[in-house]
């Protein structure tokens, strides 16, 4: 399967180094320029399948795109979301849609998976060893490892096995912030052990609902996570990340 690429244009060179290790960290391949001039060129060239471009580029005269690259934008076929800027007058292009910088990491995810993604993942899910437990209705609480965690739900691996739709307590800490989560969840789908999985065991979860103060919590944890992951893999990142992302 083709890597699939996203051209990355604007003028703030800070800004393309912040959003490039981000996306190149989901699994795309990144093309990124400043110069309006070439933005029609890798458009023409490499074909990628979503255009992420600075307000101040999209007014730009030298932005001279093709009447291909027009419709292709307007009909959806090239997704397009520009980076707002300071006074901005306009521009022949219209995007889909516009995000403001700082970035929102939850919100630019989900623009993406929307627009590029044939099954789009409703969440930016971080891989993690947490020591999490459950309890099933009254019963006392059973200690599992949380492997993988969103904003919507976790994965429990355990050797108890559960139906859908099974109801649930679940506690798990937030290293770092001192606090630790309980919330009421629901069984969404358990993965059976067997010689195909290696006999791995477990069940992945919906939460119900979160307080806003712990779901505030939890969002700063996954982003700092991710954050982490992205610095440690891209020496020199981290300062101007986490300025140009929200907090």
């Amino acid at each position: 399967m083709l890597m699939k690429s996203i051209l990355v244009a604007d003028n703030r060179a800070e800004l393309l180094a912040t959003i490039e290790p981000i996306l190149k960290h989901w699994g795309y391949r990144v093309l990124s320029t400043r110069s309006a001039e070439q933005v029609a060129t890798f458009l023409e060239e490499s074909k990628p399948c979503m255009l992420v471009i600075g307000e101040e580029l999209l007014a730009d005269p030298h932005l001279a795109l093709s009447k291909d690259v027009l419709e292709s934008v307007e009909h959806g076929d090239l997704p397009c979301v520009a980076l707002r800027q300071e006074d901005f007058e306009g521009a022949a292009v219209t995007p889909d849609e516009t995000i403001d910088v700082p970035l929102e990491l939850f919100g630019l995810f989900s623009f993406i998976q929307r627009k590029v993604e044939k099954h789009p993942r409703q969440n930016l899910r971080l891989q993690v060893r947490l020591p999490g437990m459950y309890s099933i209705e009254e019963e006392d609480f059973i200690l599992a490892d949380v492997l993988s965690l969103s904003m919507d739900g976790l994965f429990f691996k355990t050797a108890t096995r559960l139906k859908k739709c099974d109801r649930l307590n679940v506690v798990f800490p937030l290293f770092g912030q001192g606090t630790e989560i309980e919330v009421k969840s629901t069984v969404l789908y358990s993965i059976e052990p067997g010689a195909g999985n290696n006999y791995f065991q477990g069940f992945g979860v919906g939460f119900d609902e979160i307080p806003a103060t712990h779901r505030e919590q939890l969002q700063k944890f996954i982003r700092d996570r991710f954050l982490k992951e992205v610095s440690s893999r891209q020496d020199g990142v981290g300062d101007f990340v986490k300025e140009h992302l929200k907090n």
